[in-house]
């Protein structure tokens, strides 16, 4: 008796798997069925595909010169942050110094707020910032300065903006005299 329901149980485990090779389909078959769908066509990217990222001027900062600049800013709206970003490249300071930024602001309709941040930080697009130094609300038709020490060559990112006071979209424009003062230049 315990032969009989020994091999009853090794056929009912035995049944499904011949049974089931039937149904299913051969390594070979598979192998065809896969060689006979046509690839996917590859995707070739251009410069069209890429998103394109707005040109940033650079402005190369030299010991015992001073650099200017100049710009137009909107106002991004209130709680937003719309900058223009010029980056000021500061790495010939090897031994650091303390940046200087004069700013005088045209008579357009838009005050204005300028932040000087660290070079890759990703900026704010809302939110109050947290710049390493700033001018905020700056009237039209009048000037700010930024003075901001650091510890050695660096590039920076000085981004300008119309004040959150302002009007959105509303403009002004801008100009910038920097220079720097080092251990070297003093």
């Amino acid at each position: 008796m315990q032969r009989i329901v020994l091999r009853g149980f090794c056929l009912l485990l035995i049944f499904p798997l011949i049974g089931g090779t039937g149904y299913g389909q051969s390594l070979a078959d598979a192998a065809r069925a896969n060689r006979a769908q046509k690839p996917a066509p590859t995707k070739v990217l251009t410069s069209d595909d890429l998103v394109a990222t707005p040109n940033v001027e650079t402005i190369q900062l030299i010991p015992g010169s001073t650099a200017t600049g100049q710009g137009t800013l909107v106002a991004p709206g209130r709680g937003k942050h719309g900058y223009r970003v010029i980056l000021l490249d500061a790495s010939r300071f090897l031994s650091g110094g303390t940046i200087h930024i004069t700013i005088t602001l045209g008579d357009g309709e838009s005050e204005a707020s300028f932040d000087l941040y660290p070079q890759g930080l990703p900026l704010p697009s809302e939110g109050l910032p947290n710049s390493l130094a700033n001018a905020v609300n700056v009237r039209s038709g009048s000037g700010a300065k930024i003075n901001y020490r650091f510890a050695h060559g660096t590039v920076f990112q000085f981004g300008a903006e119309g004040s959150w006071n302002a009007k959105a979209g509303a403009t002004n424009t801008y100009s910038f005299v920097v220079d720097v003062d080092s251990p070297s230049t003093r």
